[in-house]
This record gives structure tokens, sequence and C-alpha cells, in this order.
């Protein structure tokens, strides 16, 4: 039924978690499992009672002392009856050989029957001890024929549970500390850059205005820059920290009109930007306002950089309804996004390559420190929707879908 072979790793500390081996001395654990009672698997002030009795603390010992107590009572009774015609002596071993026997047979079918319940307490204080090793995984009969199997099957489950979540917390973990490098070099470069300007200006560059004019300058740029990261990154920390969002009713038309008027008032040249309006019903969803103009003003503005420039640049803001949600999709005929960057374009501070106009088999470094996406999606999945993108030279789109309040 089961076959299960609890493995246990060598002795070990793990702060002040200590594994089991064969010849380990119990005695030798000073320690406690971390968060764990001390007298685990012992029962309350168990430890400390006397040599001679912890043999009863056994389920097994038990269950043969119960069964062989009746035993003893159920012989007694039969004697009873029949005393006046079996002698006392021949009563007495007969009545002796029989509660032997019983109680010999009774212990060995409790140990029979307890052993796949003895299995599985194994692989549970092998889990409560770290070890989420496949040799956990209890095999079943299907369907489940008693507790035991029920009991394993659940075991079998929170061990699945568990090493998914560790592996989980790991990944966040690397996550977080691959986002806090990327960052960290993110502000090294305009703080040293500002650094290096200053000694500079030290030097004795502050002595031609037109020098420091422009080193100034320059610092100024390197100062907002600076700024513009830590505000995506304070942006970024208070959605993912599932920070209330101020919802109300907002109709997405009257927002992309705004979106589209700021578009074209940051636009350079004279290229095409325009509303286009794919349904007739209302389009309003439950939202945060601000988030929503941010969300608009990151797509618009990205496909304001690296769409084509007047007079061929095209910039199309289209809404649309379709199955009780709300359809944002900002349209742009520019070289289009690289097929091996495309899937991490979301990700922070991933700035791939941009296809040069002049040649699409030739790729340049995209200018930015790589949030703008990254925050899109941040808003988007607070609004429980979603964001895609497609790209080929000449049509790029990011899609936006997000619950119809209507």
């Amino acid at each position: 039924m089961y076959q299960l072979k609890t493995r246990f790793a060598p002795p070990q500390s793990r702060g002040d978690l200590y594994l089991l081996g064969p010849s380990t001395n119990k005695e030798e654990i000073t320690q406690p499992l971390a968060g764990t009672p001390a007298n685990l698997g012992d029962g309350n002030n168990r430890k400390d009672a006397p040599s001679w009795l912890r043999m009863f603390f056994s389920l097994q010992v038990q269950l043969t002392f119960v069964f062989a107590l009746l035993l003893i009572l159920l012989v007694a009774f039969a004697g009873l009856l029949l005393g006046k015609q079996v002698s006392t002596a021949y009563e007495m071993i007969v009545m002796l050989v029989l509660v032997v026997a019983g109680t010999v047979m009774a212990y060995a079918l409790t140990s029979l029957l307890l052993r796949p319940l003895g299995q599985v307490t194994d692989a549970a204080q092998a889990i409560a001890m770290g070890d989420l090793a496949q040799s956990q995984r209890l095999p079943l009969r299907l369907p489940p024929q008693d507790e035991v199997d029920r009991l394993a099957g659940s075991l079998s489950i929170m061990v699945t549970r568990l090493e998914t979540a560790e592996n989980m917390q790991r990944a966040s973990q690397e996550r977080f500390r691959q986002f806090f490098s990327d960052a960290s070099h993110q502000l090294r470069t305009p703080l040293t850059s500002i650094r290096g300007f200053t000694e500079l200006l030290m030097r004795g560059a502050k002595d031609d205005p037109e020098t420091s004019q422009r080193i100034l300058k320059r610092m100024k740029n390197e100062s907002e820059r600076m700024t513009l990261l830590i505000n995506d990154l304070l942006t970024l920390a208070r959605l993912d920290d599932t920070h209330p969002l101020k919802l109300q009713y907002v109709d997405m038309i009257d927002i992309a009109i705004q979106s589209i008027e700021q578009t074209k008032s940051r636009a350079n040249d004279e290229r095409k930007i325009r509303l286009q309006l794919v349904s007739d019903d209302k389009l309003g969803v439950q939202a945060d306002k601000e988030r929503i103009k941010q969300l608009l003003f990151i797509l618009l503005d990205n496909a304001l950089k690296y769409g084509l420039p007047a007079p061929q640049g095209e910039i199309t803001l289209k809404l649309d309804k379709q199955q009780g949600q709300v359809m944002i999709s900002v349209i742009d005929n520019g070289d289009g996004i690289a097929s091996e960057d495309l899937e991490h374009i979301f990700e922070e501070f991933y700035r791939g390559r941009h296809r040069s106009s002049t040649n699409s088999s030739s790729t340049t470094p995209v200018i930015g420190t790589g949030l703008g996406l990254t925050i899109a999606s941040a808003i988007v999945r607070a609004h429980n929707g979603a964001i895609t993108a497609c790209s080929e030279p000449g049509n790029t789109e990011f899609k936006v879908l997000l619950p119809c309040a209507d």
C-alpha cells in the first residue's frame, strides 16, 4: 500500500532547526524546531515522564493494552459461567493461555494496521523539519479506501503547496534583489555624472562663464532624470504595495480626448494623432482617474518616441467595447519592437533594442530607464485588467482591457 522511505538529512543546523540522522542521539538536540513548541511530538510534559512509563505513550501499545484488558474481562466472564464443570487449576491455565495468545495476536495485528499511519507520521515529521523531497509524496490508492489514505492525500497536497510557496518566495526574493540592483545602477549613473561635473567646476571650469553654464545645464538634466526615476520607483512601490486606489466612475472618452490633446502639444512635429471610437456605447470604468491618465500618457508617449515622425507618422488611440470590457488600443506605424524584446518589454528596467528606420535588420539601444511600460502594466493589474503588445515593422499595438462599469 505505502512504499515510503523517509529520508533524513545528516545532522546539520539551520539556525535553530536541527535535522535528525539515523544515528543521532535525541538527547543531543538542544534547540527546538524553528517556530514549533519544544515538546513537538511528545505531548504535554511527556518528556518528563519516567522511562518505564514512556512505552505506554505508543498508540500500538495502548491499543494492545485495551484489547488485552477486554480479553481478560471476557475470559473471566466465561470462566464464571463454566466454573462448575471445569477444575479451578485447569480453568486458570486456559484463561492465561487465551489472554497471552490474544495479546500477542492483538499486538501483531495493530502493528500491521498502524504501519501506514507510522509512515505518514514519519513523513510529517520530516516535512516539519524542512524536508520537502519527492520521497515525501505518499503513494495513494485511488479512490481513497480509509482514513489513512485521506490523511496521506492531504499530506501530499500540503507538501506540494509548501514547495510551490517556497519556490514562489525564492523567485520573489531573486526578483527583488535584481530590482534593487538595477535601481541602484540607474541611480548611480546620474549621481556619478553630477559628481564629475562638480569636480570640473571645482578645478576652475567655473571661471569660464560659457563652460560653467554648459556644465550646470547638464547637471540640471541629470538631476531631473534622477527625480523622474525616483518618482517612477515610488509609483511602482505604491502599486505593488496594494495602495488603495481612489476608484470612481471614469468616462474613457473624456480621458482619451484630454490625452490626445496633451500628446499633440508634446509632439515636436505635425504627425497625425487621432482618436478612433469603434463603439457607440458608453465607455465607463470604475478606476482611479489619475492612474488611467498616467496609463494613457505612458502608452502615447511611447508611441510618440518610437513612432515615425511627420509626415508619414501616425498615432491612433482606439476605444471599443467587447464582452463587457473596455478595450483601449494605442497604435503607431513605427519600425516596431524587436521580436526578442517583445516578451520582456513589461519587465523592470528592461531596455531592448529599437529597429532602425533605415534598416530593419539593424537595431539601436532604446533610450530610457525602462520603467514606463512596467508602470503601465502595474496600473492595469491594479484595475483587474490585462495588457498585451504585438509588433511588426509598420504596426505596433498596445492593447488594454478593463472591466466596464456600465
